[in-house]
């Protein structure tokens, strides 16, 4: 049902996707040029071949569900192509942290830690804090980030219920957000509300796999009605 739905809404998207020649906001126009159409940074080469490696990587690591309360031994492989960020989107990431310049940045869903070291790197004097509910997945991110020499990275292992709340206390202020933990409508939502209170006018909010589900859409649509939201822009994977 979830590949299906993905299916179709990938085809509606790409149905009523314009080209860049449509866009008359600058600020988008210059978005689309420098940051999706950007060139590759040889600064990932590091992370692309590690993630390469990690595709043929058969060993497993416990991951737990607090939904069932239990841990569950899933293959490197088979995390790196269902729930890590895809290099492509890895670069997407890297190139608005580098643009925006944030020096707060926060990540609800650190799984290897790919994503956060795309942002870590963009950003070498910002403050990396980065929330993962598995233990075993925290530590493998960490060690990921010792290798490609990140040391302004802070992980926090826990359930998001109790941890991201007692992140933002510590973080008066958020200047980039990525969303990629819990994948239901409820818990995208509230981690949004959640946030909220902590940002800007200049912070950016990125949610990952809008797309994922009929819930994780409508919360999509719910985000950009919001009235502290004054720009939204969907490249299908992001929002």
């Amino acid at each position: 049902m979830s590949r299906f739905y993905r299916l179709v809404k990938f085809i509606e998207y790409r149905y009523k996707a314009k080209t860049k020649y449509y866009l008359h906001s600058p600020f988008i126009f210059r978005f689309y040029l420098d940051i999706l159409e950007g060139k590759d940074d040889e600064l990932l080469s590091a992370v692309k071949a590690i993630r390469e490696r990690w595709q043929k990587d058969d060993s497993e690591i416990p991951v737990q569900d607090f939904g069932t309360g239990q841990s569950i031994n899933r293959k490197i492989s088979e995390l790196v192509g269902k729930v890590a960020v895809r290099h492509k989107y890895g670069q997407v990431l890297y190139r608005m942290v580098r643009q925006f310049a944030p020096k707060s940045i926060l990540e609800v869903g650190t799984s290897l830690g790919l994503s956060s070291a795309y942002m870590a790197l963009a950003a070498k004097d910002a403050k990396v804090v980065t929330l993962e509910g598995s233990s075993s997945l925290s530590l493998k991110a960490q060690s990921l980030h010792q290798q490609l020499g990140i040391g302004n990275t802070t992980f926090v292992s826990g359930n998001f219920d109790e941890t991201l709340q007692q992140v933002l206390n510590q973080m008066d202020r958020l200047d980039f957000v990525f969303f990629d933990g819990n994948h239901t409508k409820e818990a995208t939502l509230n981690y949004f509300l959640q946030c909220l209170p902590n940002a800007h006018a200049d912070t950016v909010f990125i949610f990952d796999d809008i797309y994922w589900s009929e819930g994780m859409t409508e919360a999509w649509e719910q985000i950009k009605k919001h009235e502290a939201v004054k720009l939204s822009i969907d490249i299908y994977q992001f929002g």
